[in-house]
């Protein structure tokens, strides 16, 4: 019949009715989906494009969840670190410094897979504003700015998302002082910044993955500071120790400091340092790096007062722990001794326990050499004198600590054989 009804038409549009019914109802029953911005990591180094992502609720595959990176369309590295030192705007300051160390620069330069950390002009601004530190880079022991510029630099490559939580990041600085064997690394704390010496423990990387032919850049904002530095140095800032170990003009010196203290330390005996560091006011007769070049000199048989560097070195390892130990405590005397107090006659009692005896004001000066004061001190009972204060600590602020004054003598004071 026309109007019949066919009953196979009827169970197929039953079923569609069904299958609406049950797609509309599942849809009613999941949570709705919540889309999150991917951006499209190219290099495959964990960090993603700010101009390129798309929207989705899952993550698609080479896109990530940040937009960190700043170099996923560069294509591959045509320059070293160094030259990316030299390229990068606001890096003058470190390229300044590295530049007076040619063997970091050639490291930066060579074939390999290293990494740099590299401190922004503003981070070495803010470390010389640190209260008690050196206003000029210049007047900093040269040992210490290589030794911290060295803490920048791993000979492993280290891409932004390879410094995970915990990780430790070996570099090329060495122990200072007493842990002169030890290396200083760099630990990654949970959120991605950086743990060192430093009084900021949290340094963040705040340009990640500049890429070189022989490894990868980390621009930071502060000057990464090696443990042991810090840790020794940090604590001394504007004290008689910070103005020694610190100095320039008193590299040699706190090499010898350091080399005593090894015999200090074994022997139970009171360290230089905790003298030179303590609260307790005291006075140091310290001899200036010159001193050391004459006392070099004259030990290599020559005259002329102009050591070589061989001989310098040599001098610093020939000398006992033991005699430097006797040495620089007839240096110091554990009491201030006012410039104004340093009259004809007057005796002071030095840490050694030698007796330290002005001889007279009136002794020749040498300004072109430094000497500004005619003030001759004998240190062994022998009525000759074995040094002549060049600069009295009145001469200058920065000779005035929080636990002291500085004398800066021409000479070395010897104890009492």
């Amino acid at each position: 019949m026309k109007n019949s009804i066919n009953p196979l038409k009827v169970l197929a549009m039953l079923a569609v009715v069904i299958g609406l019914a049950f797609t509309t109802s599942c849809g009613e029953d999941e949570p709705s989906c919540t889309e999150t911005t991917w951006y499209a990591d190219a290099d495959a180094d964990g960090l993603g494009d700010a101009n390129t992502s798309v929207s989705a609720c899952e993550q698609p595959t080479g896109y990530v969840d940040n937009s960190d990176d700043d170099d996923d369309t560069q294509g591959e590295p045509t320059k070293t670190i160094w030259e990316l030192v030299q390229s990068t705007e606001g890096l003058d300051s470190l390229e300044k410094y590295l530049g007076v160390y040619p063997d970091l620069v050639a490291t930066l330069g060579a074939s390999g897979t290293f990494t740099l950390f590299a401190p922004n002009n503003d981070a070495f601004v803010n470390l010389l504003a640190t209260p008690g530190f050196p206003a000029q880079i210049t007047s900093i022991n040269p040992d210490i700015i290589k030794n911290v510029l060295a803490y920048h630099i791993s000979v492993t490559s280290y891409l932004k998302a390879d410094l995970t939580s915990g990780k430790q990041v070996t570099t090329l600085a060495t122990g200072q002082g007493v842990d002169v064997n030890s290396v200083d690394k760099i630990v990654v704390n949970a959120d991605g910044t950086l743990l060192t010496g430093s009084s900021n423990n949290a340094i963040a990387i705040t340009g990640a993955n500049k890429k070189a032919t022989n490894g990868v850049m980390h621009v930071v904002g502060s000057v990464l500071i090696p443990q042991t530095v810090g840790a020794q140095l940090t604590p001394i800032l504007g004290t008689n120790a910070g103005t020694l170990l610190l100095g320039a003009d008193f590299s040699l010196l706190a090499q010898a400091i350091f080399k005593a203290d090894t015999f200090a330390a074994q022997n139970s005996l009171p360290t230089i340092y905790s003298m030179l560091s303590g609260s307790a006011t005291h006075t140091v007769f310290a001899p200036s790096n010159g001193t050391f070049h004459v006392a070099a000199d004259t030990k290599a048989g020559n005259s002329d007062g102009t050591a070589s560097e061989a001989e310098i070195k040599a001098f610093m390892s020939g000398t006992p722990a033991q005699s430097f130990y006797g040495i620089i405590t007839t240096q110091i005397v554990l009491s201030e001794v006012l410039s104004t107090s340093l009259t004809q006659g007057a005796q002071f009692t030095a840490a050694s326990g030698a007796t330290l005896t002005v001889l007279s004001t009136e002794a020749p000066t040498d300004p072109a050499k430094g000497i500004l004061t005619g003030i001759v001190i004998d240190s062994n009972g022998d009525t000759t004198p074995e040094a002549q204060v060049a600069v009295p600590a009145s001469a200058s602020s920065s000779l005035v600590t929080a636990n002291g004054r500085v004398h800066v003598i021409a000479g070395l004071l010897s104890p009492v054989q």
